[in-house]
């Protein structure tokens, strides 16, 4: 009765009308509404714009259910399934797709807001503008500090309707003399927020990247010299070290291990659920 244990499915454990159908993370986004959300015209939609946002949302997800699933059942003594679907999930981390539907906004429209990429001297940034302050400070800091007492700004939706006949020729126009991180510095000192577009060269050697040790580099076992780069631990503990990442174990590798401790069973009991195919071998 106190056992917790978590399910990672395409569309969960009950009655979803898609409950037999497979699931990768491309089929759950794109049934978020998020591929629709950000395609343009008769273009196909991007498929797996940011990875596999499906897969990694519900181990997130999981982990977060099976923690709250260990509190209750310290407070009651009681287990729990934990369930998650993968499409919950991404429905939870696409919200955008369906509040701004909510909010009369349609076809990927994100309203009075600028929210837009321009272009710098060697390639493009993004920035956000969303209340009149962050305007007022834009336009002085592009050149053109009499546009925040223009009437054709003074409402926001203004901001998006003079958008390429004013405002990207301007921004623009200012930074074509900088880099894309010398805007983005410029603009960030002016309290707006703004962040280069880096291609993936630069995220390798982006100094934040290797401050925060968010790349870490696995040696390959196919004699390619290049190592495996794959995501360090974003959760910074101030009272607990950093340890040191290591591959992750393969199919397997670990189920002796934890059978040995959790239940106690001996080398020969192993031997035997190998033996019989409950637990199969493991993979390298």
């Amino acid at each position: 009765p106190g056992v917790v244990h978590v399910s990672i499915s395409g569309f969960g454990h009950g009655d979803s009308p898609y409950r037999d159908w497979p699931a990768f993370a491309p089929v759950v986004e794109a049934m978020s509404g998020i591929y629709e959300f950000k395609r343009r015209g008769d273009d196909p939609p991007v498929v797996a714009p940011v990875g596999a946002l499906g897969d990694i949302g519900s181990g997130l997800y999981a982990v977060i259910g099976v923690l709250a699933a260990l509190r209750h059942r310290e407070a009651t003594g009681v287990g729990q399934h934990v369930d998650i679907a993968m499409l919950d999930s991404v429905l939870a981390m696409t919200d955008i797709v369906t509040n701004f539907w909510s909010m009369g906004l349609r076809g990927g429209d994100l309203g009075p807001l600028l929210m837009h990429g321009f272009r710098a001297r060697d390639g493009w940034f993004v920035l956000q503008v969303g209340r009149e302050p962050q305007f007022r400070a834009l336009v002085a800091l592009i050149g053109r500090p009499e546009w925040a007492d223009d009437q054709r700004f003074a409402e926001r939706q203004g901001w998006i309707d003079h958008l390429e006949s004013d405002l990207r020729p301007a921004v623009e126009g200012w930074a074509a003399t900088q880099t894309k991180v010398e805007a983005c510095q410029a603009l960030g000192s002016a309290g707006i927020a703004a962040g280069p577009c880096f291609a993936d060269e630069e995220v390798v050697a982006d100094p934040h990247v290797a401050l925060r040790r968010m790349l870490v580099e696995l040696p390959r076992t196919d004699g390619v010299e290049q190592p495996v780069l794959v995501p360090g631990n974003p959760v910074k503990l101030s009272a607990v070290a950093e340890q040191p990442e290591a591959p992750p174990p393969w199919l397997g590798a670990d189920t002796d291990a934890v059978l040995r401790e959790e239940l106690g069973l001996d080398d020969d009991e192993l031997a035997a659920l190998h033996a019989d195919g409950v637990i199969g071998p493991k993979e390298a």
